[in-house]
């Protein structure tokens, strides 16, 4: 005798807008516009997902393939989006590690400058600051973060090369191919090629900083 098979039951599955907010949810996204980018699908295809209240059965799939996302979080609002993994295991969409870039570190004493040790920086706080030729002067307590490609004088601290000794020093650039150098209190002016400009300071950092 054969047994009766039991009939799958049948489900009411979330649709059009109800889907694609989830989807927003999880990946922190602002607007459509952001979600189509990231399911790589046209944004008019989205906006007839939500007037025709269409279920996006492929784009769930993938995402649960792809993410690891529970579908009956996705289709019936059921359990929870990531059922066997904690809150933190799931994949973020930020870097797990920030980069890290280890950059030359000099001392700076008696006017010239001698090769120490390297010192490790952010990566990405050194590409906000837009330099990429980058070395670390040390003097006394405090370390300059140093842009050797500005070797044009303008305005602002500078390491510069004056008679064989090197120093810090605040320039400003004035008409004529002059140049204003503070020594302390004493301002002199110079002749641009009187004085060699190994590179502007971006940041200092003190002791203790």
């Amino acid at each position: 005798m054969n047994k009766k098979q039991v009939s799958l039951p049948n489900f009411e599955y979330l649709a059009g807008k109800q889907v694609t907010e989830k989807l927003r949810t999880l990946f922190n996204l602002k607007n459509t516009k952001a979600l189509a980018e990231l399911l790589n699908v046209p944004a008019s295809t989205i906006a007839t997902w939500h007037q025709r209240k269409v279920c996006p059965y492929e784009v769930v799939i993938r995402t649960h393939l792809s993410k690891g996302v529970s579908i009956k979080w996705l289709l019936l609002d059921e359990g929870d989006p990531y059922p066997n993994m904690t809150p933190y295991q799931h994949e973020s969409q930020q870097p797990k590690t920030r980069p890290l870039a280890n950059i030359d570190l000099f001392l700076l004493k008696n006017g010239k400058v001698h090769p120490y040790n390297t010192l490790t920086l952010d990566q990405l706080f050194l590409d906000e600051l837009n330099i990429s030729n980058v070395i670390a002067v040390r003097e006394g307590d405090k370390t300059y973060i140093i842009d050797q490609e500005a070797t044009n004088a303008t305005n602002g601290t500078y390491l510069i090369e004056l008679d064989g000794l090197q120093s810090f020093c605040q320039m400003q650039r004035l008409p004529g191919k002059q140049l204003a150098i503070a020594f302390n209190e004493t301002m002199l002016t110079v002749n641009e090629d009187d004085v060699q400009v190994n590179g502007k300071v971006m940041l200092t950092i003190a002791k203790g900083d």
